[in-house]
This record gives structure tokens, C-alpha cells and sequence, in this order.
């Protein structure tokens, strides 16, 4: 059996604008709506940094998708709050085999992927065999401090544990050239094409960035260590598709990007169902 035929591994179902439902349960299926309105087969949920009504925890966002094969979790990390407790609950999570990745919000967060106190993170990422997503580039929010945010701060990590996946999510943008050549230097690390734009598209951007990534493209050989992912809802999926059929990705390069790599690293299996 063949993997999903797309696999978006950059969801949310946070609460960024007023506009979106209030309850986390009309977000998620607002979210498997839009799935099978553009033909993606799994989805990656990420949960944040911070936990508030808008923003539900991990556990939260199990409990809700609990029976559905098509979606996955990411657990976010607080770098405020890597005690003891924490990472004993973190390591609770990733032993029951539901979580498929952790994410990192620096510059959200005043932190470097670096700093000697995410050993513990790392320690449990290896252990359990699953990626760390980075933020990285342009903050949503006008108050992150984007000195934590460029991808070069990712190679420190990657060097230092090499037993770790890590992924820069939204490519560094607008550093993308930087970020290829960290995840071309290092067999350890992915990126993810997410968070490009807010809603759709614009014309004259959307030419902008596909020049971007074809150069990424090209300068790394190919989609090997390349992820799709949209960031939605602040992205829009059906846009983000369009912008991937007009890269003029070969075959093989455009299997890699929408599905194989993150099969394989997020260890997704036929039906989205996470293999032992």
C-alpha cells in the first residue's frame, strides 16, 4: 500500500483571529474539511509553546484526535518550563507512541536550539526516535525577537547531536539559501516549505518565492531533505498547492516533497497510522 498521497506536516488548531470558530473541536473540523477539499491524506497538528483557551495543550489535542489515522501530533515545548515534571510528562507522552515530533518556538521564546538546557529534549528525541521542529525566520507575532530565529543556529544543534532530526521549519525565511546549506551539510536535518505567506498567495510574492525555492531546489540536488508543509489556517492549503505545482518539481522530486520524506520521518504509515 502507498503512503497518503499528500502529507501537510504543519497544522494548527490554535485560534489566531477572530474570524476562526472559538472551539477547538469546529477548529478541527474546519482543518479535516479542508484536507479533503485539497486531497491531503495526513495532517501533523502542532500544539504551542503556551496553553490557554485559544491554544489547546498536547494532551488536549490527543484526546480530540484520538481516532483519526489521517492526523498526527507535535508536541510544543515551553523553553520556560523544562523541569523535572515537565520533561517527566513529555517522555509520558512520547512513550505512549502518539506523538510523532516535538517543535521549538525560539523567538517566540528568548532561547538559542543551542542552549545546553534543551539537552534533556534532545536526550528524549533520540531515545523515542522522533524529529524537533524548529521555528525559524519571520515571527508571526511583531514581538519575537528574530536573532533566535536564523537557521545557522540550527547547524550547533545538529553537530551536537547528530543522533537527532531536526527540521527548520519555514525554511529561515527569508533566509532559505541559509537553511539549505545547513540541511545539505547535515544528514541530520530537514526543512519544511510552511509559513511562506498570511492566507493566500499574492501574485507578485508567490513569483518571489518559487524563484527562492527553486534555487533551494537546485542548489541541494533535488527535494530530499525538503518538507510541504502550510502553517494552517494562517496559510491557506489550496494556495500552498498551487505554489507546489508551479516550483516545476520533477517526479520524483515532487513525491519526495508532498509525501515520501515525511513518511519516512515522521514514520507514517499507509493510513497515517504511526509504525512501532
Amino acid at each position: 500500500m502507498e503512503p497518503p498521497v499528500i502529507v501537510d506536516c504543519h497544522t494548527h488548531l490554535n485560534r489566531y483571529f477572530d474570524e476562526q470558530p472559538p472551539s477547538v473541536q469546529q477548529r478541527y473540523a474546519q482543518l479535516r474539511a479542508e484536507m479533503d477539499a485539497n486531497g491531503v491524506g495526513f495532517a501533523l497538528v502542532l500544539s504551542s509553546y503556551k496553553v490557554n483557551e485559544d491554544r489547546p495543550s498536547t494532551a488536549d489535542i490527543l484526546r480530540l484526535v484520538e481516532d483519526d489515522p489521517r492526523i498526527g501530533v507535535a508536541a510544543g515545548i515551553s523553553f520556560y518550563d523544562l523541569g523535572v515534571e515537565s520533561l517527566a510528562e513529555l517522555r509520558a507522552l512520547l512513550g505512549s507512541g502518539r506523538v510523532h515530533a516535538l517543535k521549538l518556538y525560539p523567538g517566540y521564546q528568548a532561547f538559542y536550539v543551542y542552549d545546553p538546557q534543551l539537552r534533556g529534549v534532545y536526550d528524549l528525541a533520540a531515545e523515542f526516535g522522533v524529529p524537533v521542529m524548529i521555528h525559524t525566520g519571520d515571527t508571526y507575532d511583531r514581538l519575537g525577537k528574530l536573532k533566535y530565529t536564523h537557521p545557522l543556529t540550527v547547524d550547533e544543534a545538529a553537530v551536537d547531536f547528530r543522533e537527532v532530526n531536526f527540521v527548520i521549519c519555514h525554511m529561515g525565511n527569508p533566509w532559505l539559501m541559509d537553511a539549505a546549506e545547513v540541511i545539505y551539510k547535515n544528514e541530520n536535518v530537514m526543512g519544511d516549505i510552511s509559513g511562506f505567506t498570511l492566507g493566500a498567495f499574492e501574485e507578485r510574492f508567490e513569483r518571489l518565492m518559487i524563484d527562492k525555492v527553486r534555487e533551494v531546489v537546485a542548489y541541494a540536488n533535488g527535494t530530499g531533505g525538503l518538507l510541504f508543509g502550510t502553517d494552517w489556517p494562517i496559510c491557506d492549503m489550496a494556495s500552498y498547492l498551487r505554489f507546489v505545482e508551479k516550483l516545476g518539481l520533477s517526479e520524483d522530486e515532487s513525491e519526495n516533497l508532498l509525501y515520501k520524506n515525511a513518511a519516512r520521518l515522521f514514520r507514517i504509515g499507509p493510513a497515517g497510522d504511526s509504525h512501532a
